[in-house]
């Protein structure tokens, strides 16, 4: 019971102090050390681990949202989907939006982050050196 309130404490601490953190953490696996105790801990990191990497997954899902908003109105997301991914509007679409497909929300991998970043750099040197000649 004493272990799970130092570990509840120690959760505590994740988002606010990185160096408490750390030493509560390193005082904890000092403190318990049976094996039942040591699994317990270790359980307890790789849930919270988990939870944050599911917190940074959808922050990043919602920035790209977010940053492709103002482009979506200027540039056609259709051209950006066939010209450099070989895909549908729809696809791209699902992707900025993390829509369901097969059970689990569409997200970027960062290959895919990549080519749209480099899609939008080729759009915007393209408009940049288009200038209208009378």
């Amino acid at each position: 019971m004493e272990l799970k309130n130092e570990l509840k404490k120690l959760n505590g601490l994740k988002s606010i102090d990185a160096d408490k953190f750390e030493s509560q953490y390193l005082l904890i696996k000092e403190k318990f050390t049976s094996s039942d105790e040591i699994q317990l801990i270790d359980n307890y990191i790789s849930n919270m681990l988990s939870e944050s990497e599911e917190r940074i997954d959808s922050f990043i899902e919602e920035s790209v949202k977010i940053q492709l908003e103002k482009v979506s109105q200027i540039v056609s997301l259709s051209y950006i989907a066939t010209r450099y991914f070989g895909k549908t509007r729809n696809w791209l679409y699902q992707k900025i939006n993390g829509c369901s497909v097969n059970g689990k929300p569409a997200k970027f991998t960062m290959e895919e982050i990549t080519t749209l970043n480099d899609a939008l750099q080729d759009i915007s040197k393209e408009i940049s050196s288009t200038v209208i000649k009378i």
